[in-house]
């Protein structure tokens, strides 16, 4: 577990320096491996083509994954993707889905999503 937990931490460093493409090859990995952090990071790096070509037909498989395992961010990130339809088809009722999980785990933000597009009616 040392060694993941390095790896990581060297994705991260990568991330905060700029270096999307060394933090991209770091998480990947782990990611592979089943840590829903390393996940919900290469799928924001995917997401926003960072580091990786943009492509929201892996964002989004690797932010479920991540979401499925109660990562909080993982989760507002879907609730926010799938309110606006960004790669995605529309889905309020998948936004407030993932977005209640994201508030549920104190995600900061999450509110925000849940009022601006009034889940709670779906």
């Amino acid at each position: 577990m040392g060694s993941a937990h390095a790896d990581f931490n060297d994705g991260w460093d990568a991330y905060t320096n700029g270096d999307f493409k060394t933090a991209s090859k770091e998480w990947k990995p782990l990611a592979e491996k089943g840590d829903a952090k390393a996940q919900s990071n290469l799928g924001i790096l995917y997401f926003n083509g960072k580091g990786v070509l943009k492509d929201y037909s892996q964002a989004g498989p690797w932010l479920k994954l991540a979401a499925e395992q109660n990562e909080p961010e993982a989760q507002y990130i879907l609730g926010k993707i799938y309110a606006e339809g960004d790669g995605v088809i529309k889905s309020f009722k998948n936004a407030k889905y993932w977005t209640k999980l994201a508030y549920e785990n104190n995600f900061n933000g999450a509110k925000v999503i849940w009022d601006e597009y009034e889940l709670w009616k779906y």
